[in-house]
């Protein structure tokens, strides 16, 4: 069984989708799927993490986070 996607992850993704004007069909439409489908994974119920990806991060304490790319790692608040 697959964990389901981490809700943060889910919000920065629909916050930068808004951020940027960008619509669940257009993104959709370059991504090459069904809108349908986009919207299941935006939601949070497809893409979800593999159960032992999941418990792996759980038993060291890390989370699957978003930040945009090019973001310098080193500069990020490790206590956030």
């Amino acid at each position: 069984m697959n964990s389901v996607m981490n809700p943060k992850i889910v919000d920065a993704v629909k916050t930068k989708m808004q951020a940027d004007g960008i619509t669940q069909t257009a993104l959709a439409e370059r991504m090459g799927i069904e809108r349908t489908n986009l919207v299941r994974i935006v939601n949070g119920h497809i893409g979800t993490v593999p159960k032992r990806w999941q418990q792996l991060l759980d038993e060291l304490g890390l989370e699957l986070v978003v930040v945009p790319k090019g973001t310098d790692l080193s500069k990020l608040d490790r206590e956030a």
